[in-house]
């Protein structure tokens, strides 16, 4: 139950980082500044994620440790006996592991355009 928890916080947070980071830059480079303006304006919480984002970055990354860590574990233990639950598991494992990677993805992309383009365009 806690490693279900803990992955969803950790694409919680990933998802986080590209909607502070990756999402504003984006619309202002491809030309869309006067949506990234409304989209601020209808969701002004965007603007405190910003504000916050190396905290949110730091955050995210250890709960993303922390969750590989716990699924990790998690590889290692058998499925139950009984036939139900153990196809339920053998199932959610994979999944479990995809949305992982997912989230790795989104929160790379959110630290390119954050920390590391920055770097070399301006």
């Amino acid at each position: 139950m806690f490693n279900k928890v803990l992955n969803f916080f950790s694409l919680f947070g990933s998802l986080s980082t590209l909607l502070c980071c990756a999402l504003p830059v984006t619309l202002v480079s491809i030309g869309m500044g006067a949506t990234f303006a409304s989209l601020t304006s209808n969701f002004p919480q965007v603007i405190w994620l910003i504000e916050r984002k190396t905290t949110l970055f730091i955050i995210t990354a250890f709960l993303l440790a922390l969750s590989y860590f716990m699924m990790k574990r998690a590889d290692r233990l058998s499925c139950p006996i009984d036939p139900e639950q153990k196809a339920v598991c053998e199932a959610t494992k994979p999944l479990a592991w995809k949305i992982f990677w997912v989230s790795i993805l989104f929160y790379f992309v959110g630290l390119l355009f954050s920390y590391i383009l920055p770097l070399f365009l301006f």
